[in-house]
């Protein structure tokens, strides 16, 4: 028997969670595979991986309650890009803020805004001793072809606004976790003309599916691009692999569910060939200086 899906349906930026009952999620690696290719024909397109901690008492208050892994391409750009962006504090209590927006270059893709058919992307967090997520590991492979890996350590990166480097304060576990294929960034609706898979995904920990959010997590919010994909229905599982189907709805319409949704930044690449200057939503705030040297001590 299938688990109910979210009242706005399996599509767009609304998916099933997968979880333990609340335990730290290892082993981590979600992959997707393309029977069809994946064709965007406006907004390019985002796979993104969204990892969701508890508020854990006496944890520092840097420490991401979202962090969010993303592939993505934009329009016109061959290049397929990873994205690393990490949320502070909960959507409820207004404390919502990035701790980490930054990216890698994976590989180049032979036609602009199209994963071919037989490849495969996969989306691998580097966990801890203590299962604290550390890193993420980028993986393209092309039909036919060789895989290609970026591997980013979180503590290679800057404190979102400063010019400070992460340290352990701003690295966490994730207790639950969803994914969706949307539009590339920004709040954008991708449109799909083609595409079809799975999504597989792979832990150490038995993983349950549910309809939505954990009430145990912190950040109780999502992803705020949208696009006209949909998602296969799940039983409630409790595996360590779990295989879901996705495609393209054919309509053509992105499916817009009520959700605060938060909207991906522009990244630094697209700002840089595109002159954009990016525009922060009223609810992100930089991290201050003073409080990095709080947190660390220094």
């Amino acid at each position: 028997m299938s688990v109910a899906p979210p009242s706005e349906g399996l599509g767009s930026n609304f998916n099933y969670f997968l979880a333990d009952g609340g335990n730290a999620i290892t082993g981590l690696n979600v992959e997707i595979t393309f029977a069809q290719p994946l064709i965007s024909t406006s907004n390019g397109f985002g796979i993104q991986l969204n990892g969701y901690a508890q508020e854990l008492s006496g944890a520092p208050s840097t420490v991401p309650n979202w962090q969010q892994y993303v592939v993505y391409t934009e329009p016109g750009d061959k290049t397929l890009y990873g994205i690393i962006d990490n949320w502070k504090g909960t959507v409820p209590a207004g404390t919502d803020a990035q701790t980490i927006n930054d990216e890698v270059s994976i590989t180049t893709l032979p036609t602009a805004n199209e994963i071919p058919a037989g490849a495969t992307i996969n989306i691998a967090p580097v966990f801890s001793s203590t299962n604290v997520i550390t890193g993420i590991k980028y993986t393209y492979t092309p039909p036919g072809g060789s895989a290609v890996s970026k591997t980013v350590t979180l503590t290679s990166l800057d404190v979102y606004g400063t010019s400070k480097k992460i340290t352990s304060a701003y690295e966490s576990p994730i207790s639950a976790l969803t994914l969706n294929i949307v539009g590339d960034y920004n709040g954008n609706n991708g449109v799909f003309t083609s595409g079809s898979g799975t999504i597989v995904y792979t832990a150490n920990q038995p993983l349950t599916v549910l309809t939505k959010e954990p009430s145990y997590t912190a950040f109780q919010d999502g992803t705020g691009e949208t696009a006209n994909s949909v998602y296969g229905k799940l039983p409630t599982s409790g595996s360590t692999k779990i295989t879901q189907t996705w495609g393209i709805s054919p309509e053509g319409v992105p499916n817009v569910g009520p959700a605060v949704g938060h909207k991906l930044p522009i990244p630094p690449s697209s700002k840089q060939k595109r002159g954009h200057s990016l525009t922060f939503p009223r609810h992100i705030v930089r991290m201050r200086e003073a409080e990095y040297e709080a947190v660390n001590n220094v």
